[in-house]
């Protein structure tokens, strides 16, 4: 034997240590590589699925690190704020008492003049007076183009408002009864949405209120009138990075039990070679630093490129992030340490995948390994007991969280140990399936039966893949039943306001019973003279003729006309009047409606709200008194109103209108058109609209239920798909041998892609009815309180994908890329 062969020498031989030392783990470890090198393609799935995990990290880090709006946003630098109403006579000497008091405190002041614009549209603006170089404009304002405003006359705008008067740098601007000349574009780096127009201090003869900037907490009594605005107080429960952490440790989790796997499957492979290196001398520590150097290796490539990937979504994502939570972030500004962890976890994980198949390789004796023979799969005991503890534990953790809208650290202690509760669940019982499907499968053509029996007898593989499936499919429909319990909200409606292609155009009383206007909500139009009425609605057509549209459909409202909550302190909605034309309009027949409704509405959860009420006058009170007041109307659920939350969606039927007396008068007009509004006709609307004394409303950024419930149906079939492509793959490795003899035996193409295709749709269909039924259970438990509310729109698009349309993609992509013809016995060389 030569000296290169001989690393398993015992000490003395020629001076060499047990085990070969160092020569012999570099000799493994170069070994090791080589073979990652020429077995890349089995392991590009582990590789993909350690990096997808570590990007998503990065990703998750970075956007739950920096969505919430810095605690300084409503106050800029400042620590505190007095605010001094315009209407106050003794205003200048108010705030040069309240300034000069400040600054003998010691502290840092500013003076803030603001005065807010009419400007024909429910987006309000604010023209405001301040120094670009005070101590606190640092983090309030930022230059973009142009120059600050130096004197009269000159402003400078914010994109928001340039946009919705259509001007730009050097142009002139309309505002406040005075001509500007626009000198730049400006921003709050904290607060985005932020409308303003900035002009220098000292030019607002008028302001509506002055805001003093304080950098200490006043230790003086404030003038009368005067408000303290504070800053806002520590946010409770676990930081966003704790929770990315913790899913992402998760996450590893379940790549684990699949790495483990796809490493069984390759040691089992490389079995011939590894028992041709123990003839030749190496030890059995030798033979598993071979796996785990694999492994190590796996794990430092994936975790490099998977935080490389991570990094270039996070700069990719980062403008539509700062455009989503309105604020500027710093790209930097990243849980570091959460990162680390996650990235030495995912190194972990793939070496102690590889430590498992490892020592059983290992133990194989030299005569079986050289023939091939891999060890007999040891039968795994396991009973559904902790899975069934854990689905109970996780339910009454979920239902003690306090439901939706709990908040403190006890209560995110529950949630989150009722979620990880879940999930180890589905991965425990979710074994335990494979073992039914078999069963059944006795009653399923050959294909069937022989695909659920392997799924049975490397339940070791299929185990680890269902259960990673099932957890897929758990946190997929989770998110759109927590996305839809969202949209369904009897309190609050988060949903878009309005389609694209419309428009509403609000009269005063409408804006102010809509929230778009400090008015008084009681302040009616009745006074309004027929001819003034026969204006506006002259305008509304000028409007609408502008937009290429004849489509104008005129809603009307009552005097004090809001349903909320009992409280008198939440709105729910502004409640239309249902009338003729409005029902003819959505294709409601009046006969349709039940007698004893109240109200329709096109939101499900509002039917059987407690606590609501609906005021017929603008005296509001508590008890609701029966002659002013309708203590829990009866709501009837309409699917034919529209869904948006400036849309009529909530109706008085005509019933209720002629039993209650309610005197209908016009609030709003809806303009719709064929296609989508541009940015120049919303303008030329809006100017309109302010010289009628109007304002309009457009559509905003909110997202639909249907876009979330879509993105979280692809992403979670897609994952699963992953996962089914790769275990589909180890099985159909380990039952090599079974198929080349079914091949010799005479089975055609036709057998072996419906072999494949039924193991990829029984681990499919599998995967989604556990994964589907546990994130039931969850959400069941969550909102047991309020089943009806939450839970009452049932997804069937989304159910159907994942339930028939999962197995039957996974199904049919298996039958298409499985019928090539397996190589035969002979051809296979020692790696």
């Amino acid at each position: 034997m030569s000296r290169r062969a001989r690393v398993g020498a015992s000490p003395g031989t020629n001076g060499r240590p047990a085990g070969g030392g160092a020569p012999a783990r570099r000799a493994m470890s170069r070994w090791a590589w080589r073979l990652f090198r020429r077995e890349w393609r089995q392991q590009l799935l582990l590789f993909g699925l350690i990096a997808v995990a570590i990007a998503a990290t990065v990703l998750g880090a970075g956007v739950a690190t920096n969505t919430q709006t810095p605690p300084n946003a409503t106050l800029g630098g400042a620590s505190y704020a007095i605010t001094l109403p315009g209407s106050d006579p003794q205003l200048a000497a108010a705030v040069e008492t309240v300034a000069s008091q400040a600054g003998r405190s010691g502290g840092t002041v500013e003076v803030v003049e603001e005065q807010s614009l009419t400007t024909g549209s429910v987006n309000s603006v604010e023209l405001r007076a301040e120094s670009p170089s005070g101590p606190f404009a640092s983090t309030s304002l930022a230059l973009l183009a142009g120059r600050y405003p130096k004197g009269p006359g000159q402003v400078a705008l914010t994109r928001s408002v340039a946009s919705l008067y259509a001007v730009g740098v050097g142009d002139r601007w309309q505002a406040a009864g005075r001509s500007w000349q626009v000198t730049g574009l400006i921003e709050n780096p904290d607060n985005l949405l932020d409308s303003f127009a900035l002009v220098a201090p000292g030019q607002l003869p008028a302001p509506t209120s002055v805001s003093i900037l304080l950098g200490a907490a006043p230790d003086f009594p404030l003038p009368a009138g005067a408000t303290l605005v504070a800053p806002p107080g520590p946010s409770s429960g676990f930081a966003p990075s704790t929770i990315v952490l913790v899913v992402g440790l998760l996450g590893l989790f379940f790549v684990g039990l699949i790495a483990a796997a796809g490493f069984t499957v390759i040691a089992q492979r490389r079995l011939r070679a590894l028992g041709m290196v123990s003839a030749l001398g190496a030890t059995r520590r030798d033979v598993r630093r071979v796996m785990i150097a694999n492994g190590a290796i796996l794990g430092v490539l994936a975790t490099l490129a998977g935080a490389a990937v991570g990094f270039a979504a996070w700069f990719a994502y980062l403008p539509h992030l700062q455009s989503s939570s309105a604020h500027r972030i710093n790209p930097l500004n990243l849980p570091w340490p959460t990162i680390g962890v996650t990235m030495a976890f995912a190194v972990l994980t793939a070496i102690r995948a590889a430590r498992r198949p490892a020592r059983a390789i290992a133990d194989v004796p030299v005569v079986a390994a050289l023939a091939g023979r891999a060890p007999r799969p040891k039968p795994a005991h396991r009973t559904a007991i902790p899975g069934v503890l854990l689905l109970a534990a996780g339910a009454y953790l979920l239902a003690s969280s306090g439901g939706w809208g709990a908040s403190g650290t006890s209560a995110t202690l529950h949630l989150l140990g009722g979620l990880v509760a879940m999930l180890l669940a589905a991965v425990l019982v979710g074994p335990l399936f494979i073992g039914i499907l078999a069963a059944l499968g006795r009653h399923t053509p050959i294909a069937g039966r022989l695909a659920f029996r392997d799924l049975a007898r490397y339940r070791a593989r299929s185990g680890a893949a269902l259960s990673s499936i099932s957890a897929t499919v758990l946190i997929a429909v989770l998110v759109f039943l927590l996305a839809g319990a969202r949209y369904s909200s009897a309190i609050d409606y988060f949903g878009p306001n309005l389609p694209s292609n419309q428009l509403v155009v609000y009269t005063p009383s409408g804006a102010a019973a809509a929230g778009f206007s400090s008015q008084n909500l009681c302040v009616s139009n009745e006074g309004q003279t027929a001819q003034a009425l026969a204006h506006d609605e002259a305008g509304i057509h000028e409007i609408a003729s502008s937009l290429k549209t004849n489509n104008v459909l005129t809603l009307k409202t009552a005097t004090g006309l809001l349903i909320q909550t009992s409280d008198g302190g939440t709105d729910i909605g502004l409640p239309y009047i249902a009338t003729p034309q409005l029902l003819a309009h959505y294709g409601i027949n009046p006969a349709a409606i039940d007698p004893d409704a109240v109200l329709l509405s096109a939101r499900s959860g509002l039917n059987g709200a407690p606590a609501l009420q609906l005021p017929l006058t603008c005296t509001f009170h508590n008890s609701c008194p029966p002659t002013t007041c309708i203590a829990n109307p009866t709501i009837q659920t309409s699917a034919a109103l529209p869904p948006g939350s400036a849309e009529p969606n909530l109706v008085v039927t005509p019933t209720a209108v002629h039993k209650y007396g309610l005197q209908p008068q016009t609030a709003a007009w809806l303009v719709q058109t064929t296609s989508p509004l541009t940015a120049s006709q919303i303008n030329s609307a809006r100017q309109r609209a302010s010289a009628l004394g109007l304002v309009i409303e457009t559509k905003n950024d909110n997202p639909s239920l249907s876009e979330l419930d879509t993105w979280a149906t692809l992403a979670g079939v897609l994952l699963a798909l992953g996962v089914l492509i790769m275990t589909v793959g180890l099985i159909r490795s380990e039952t090599a041998n079974d198929l080349r003899i079914l091949t010799a035996a005479g089975a055609n193409s036709r057998v072996r892609r419906a072999l494949t295709a039924a193991t990829a749709s029984g681990l499919g269909l599998l995967g989604a009815v556990i994964g589907t039924a546990v994130a039931y259970l969850a959400a069941a438990a969550y909102f047991h309180n309020e089943l009806d509310q939450r839970l009452g729109h049932v997804p069937i698009t989304d159910l159907l994908v994942i339930l028939v349309g999962l197995p039957t993609i996974a199904g049919a992509g298996a039958w298409l890329v499985s019928g090539r013809q397996p190589s035969g016995v002979s051809r296979r060389p020692i790696e």
